[in-house]
């Protein structure tokens, strides 16, 4: 909502907006998520600020880290939280001193929100669109589905909820997307706002309560959308619980001259076609992949061992055994998983030779190499390792035999199937 030009600010909200001035511009160019390229060196330059800052003041021991590990809940995120927050608090200080006379900053409000619209418009949309086009929550993998149930951490059992349902991942997709959307545009903010803070809000409760290492970042998503929706507070309450009516906000042209509004116009429509068309793109690329893996992958799905000869002697299904295989998974481009018989897991990466016939497994020291023999659903792995010589017999297992997947959907439920 604009304010009048000559009301003036309390002292109070002239220190917190200043405050958010300078926060918000911090925050959205370091590399807490750096979807502008060319903002990088902004983020490293912080990163640095956060290290010197952990090591020197804090006296944080150890090597600080900084590089991207998927995780938004690193050392560093938190350091970087609090220096940030004095770098905002010195700044305002020293901008209270100096502009201690102006009565308000209507002209600036504007440009904040423009800049907090766009990071928001940006942040909701690719991970919108990385639901919508279901990439963000694949399919679980199908080690998954020999997990035991309680061996599955919080974060990954919320990757296989979210993951199982593509109607559930669309929904939550598109309720970012369309928040997103509505921010591009001034008379429709309040409304995207309104949605992003509940949309927002249900993924930090997600996010504290399955230990998802995003929650610092989900919470400042909630945050923007609330300081979007403090210049309408007072309307908001007015039609929401006052039973008022609001006055209508007159939405004045930011541009006079027709240049530069032609300018102003061709800025967003490229900012806008910057964070759709290549989100877009390589989120559909990647779909593809994902859902071409069954044709694209040699030996694709889950073996389960029949008979597991170990020098000439047969092996028994021991579930003390730490060495026999139980499943051999074959579900990316060169990776495997081999499940033991005493629920041990282990990820290798593999180079499968159609041609030739032959199977290499790797993971640290370790490698295996095997020759195989493929018949219909049977499969024969022979190979030689120091004194050891192994013939492994398996089959392939049909992901029908799976209740989550044999179950499906239902219209009419006489009872609940609840296993």
């Amino acid at each position: 909502m604009q304010t009048a030009a000559n009301q003036q600010w309390s002292a109070a909200k002239k220190f917190f907006f200043r405050f958010t001035c300078i926060y918000i511009p911090i925050y959205v160019f370091s590399d807490a998520f750096p979807f502008i390229a060319g903002f990088n060196q902004i983020g490293q330059l912080l990163n640095s600020l956060g290290v010197w800052a952990g090591t020197e003041i804090m006296g944080i021991e150890g090597p600080i880290n900084t590089s991207f590990t998927g995780s938004g809940d690193r050392t560093i995120d938190y350091i970087n939280l609090l220096v940030f927050n004095m770098l905002a608090l010195f700044g305002s200080a020293i901008w209270t001193v100096l502009d201690r006379n102006r009565g308000h900053y209507e002209n600036l409000v504007y440009w904040i929100r423009l800049l907090v619209r766009y990071y928001l418009f940006a942040v909701l949309f690719s991970y919108g669109i990385v639901k919508v086009i279901k990439t963000q929550f694949p399919f679980p993998d199908l080690w998954r589905f020999l997990q035991p149930f309680g061996d599955a951490s919080p974060m990954g059992l919320a990757w296989t909820f979210m993951g199982y349902s593509k109607p559930y991942t669309f929904f939550a997709g598109l309720m970012e997307i369309i928040p997103a959307l509505l921010l591009l545009f001034r008379k429709t903010t309040t409304l995207g706002a309104l949605i992003s803070v509940g949309v927002m809000t249900n993924v930090v409760v997600m996010n504290f309560s399955y230990d998802i290492p995003v929650k610092l970042f989900s919470m400042h998503i909630v945050l923007f959308s609330l300081f979007l929706l403090a210049f309408d507070g007072r309307r908001i309450l007015n039609v929401l619980v006052l039973n008022k009516t609001a006055r209508a906000v007159d939405y004045k042209p930011v541009f006079t001259d027709k240049r530069h509004r032609y300018a102003a116009l061709v800025f967003k429509v490229l900012f806008i076609a910057s964070i759709i068309i290549p989100n877009t793109k390589n989120t559909w690329v990647w779909y593809q992949q994902l859902e071409s893996r069954a044709e694209n992958v040699p030996l694709y799905g889950i073996w389960e061992v029949e008979e597991f000869i170990r020098n000439d002697e047969s092996v028994p299904p021991l579930i003390t055994d730490d060495e026999r295989w139980h499943y051999l998974i074959f579900e990316h481009p060169d990776r495997a998983v081999i499940i033991r018989t005493n629920q041990d897991r282990d990820h290798f990466s593999a180079q499968v030779d159609t041609t030739g016939q032959t199977i290499a497994l790797s993971r640290q020291n370790v490698s295996k190499f095997f020759s195989y023999e493929k018949t219909d659903s049977v499969l024969v792995l022979t190979g030689e390792r120091e004194d050891e010589t192994h013939t492994i017999t398996l089959h392939h297992f049909d992901m029908e035999n799976f209740r989550l997947i044999d179950r499906g959907f239902n219209w009419i439920n006489e009872f609940p199937f609840n296993r």
